[in-house]
């Protein structure tokens, strides 16, 4: 027997866009907790490749231990492992080129405001590349929170602009990344998440003689710990990318931006600038913008992937 009562949006079953936004969400999530807050609890410096070759050597034995302790053999089973593997670089040249960028005298902020042009990135890339429809709330919502970056990092700029390629080249590569994990949604997901890591881990091994420093058993930890995070994040990210076309969520990863400015704020005892609360209020809008797009076209349930 039927009611008549229309079912109240809030118990609506979630489309396609608004499952992926919120496991973007959940992305974002882990990626600040990695970067500001597990992160940030080393006790003594370690070279950059050593931390990201123990994130992924972590990745690898948690995918071992949760998922290939029968049948290993279905971690590393694909029918694209050249496409697996060159989406993998994408995970190196991004930490590799945030490096570069620092060694060439640019500064963190100019980095990371450059970084967000990434969610434009990924916009045309799907709109160019996967051939699927970006809405133009979309364009939007991202062209906001690459202002945002600017506003609220206040970058400085460097004289020679030669060296703004290494933070464009991280903004390119993580944008690729995404676009390449969608390519790959009829794969399983341990495979995916095997080779991003095996990729990396296989590259960056022959490297550590030269860089490595022993960890005490508290820094340790923090190493486990930001392989464990760094995994639960893609595997939200490669969820995300099955579930719906990348252009109706891409551009709540600005999310990311206010985490980190909020955990950095706290820690200096700041609070924002005028500048910076439009930046926050930018980024609020994008998000709203995104959670829009995320619903797909007016009357649509949900977008299929």
């Amino acid at each position: 027997m039927t009611t008549g009562l229309a079912t109240p949006a809030w118990a609506a079953p979630l489309g396609d866009g608004r499952r992926a936004l919120l496991l973007l969400a959940l992305f974002v999530l882990s990626w600040t907790l990695l970067e500001g807050v597990v992160g940030a609890q080393f006790q003594q410096p370690y070279h950059l490749m050593q931390i990201v070759w123990c994130r992924y050597a972590v990745h690898l034995a948690c995918l071992l231990l949760v998922c290939g302790w029968r049948e290993p053999s279905r971690l590393w089973r694909t029918r694209r492992p050249v496409f697996q593997l060159l989406r993998s670089l994408c995970m190196l040249v991004m930490p590799l080129s945030f490096a570069l960028a620092l060694v060439g005298g640019v500064g963190g902020h100019t980095v990371w405001a450059l970084f967000w042009v990434a969610p434009l990135l990924i916009l045309a890339l799907s709109r160019g590349w996967l051939r699927e429809a970006v809405p133009p709330l979309a364009w939007a919502a991202a062209a906001l929170g690459a202002l945002a970056a600017v506003l609220l990092l206040q970058p400085h700029w460097p004289a020679a602009p030669g060296r703004l390629a290494w933070p464009l080249a991280m903004a390119a590569s993580f944008a690729l990344y995404v676009a390449m994990t969608r390519q790959l949604r009829e794969e399983t997901v341990q495979a995916n998440l095997f080779y991003t890591a095996a990729g990396v881990f296989a590259l960056l091994t022959p490297l550590m003689p030269w860089v490595w420093v022993t960890p005490s058993a508290h820094d340790a930890l923090v190493l486990a710990g930001i392989g464990v995070v760094g995994l639960l994040g893609l595997w939200a990210l490669d969820r995300a990318c099955e579930a719906a076309p990348v252009s109706l969520a891409a551009p709540v990863l600005v999310l990311h931006l206010a985490g980190m400015f909020g955990i950095e704020s706290l820690a200096r005892g700041s609070g924002p600038s005028r500048g910076q609360w439009l930046a926050l209020l930018l980024i609020g809008v994008a998000v709203l913008l995104a959670w829009r797009v995320s619903a797909g076209p007016r009357g649509a349930p949900g977008t299929s992937p």
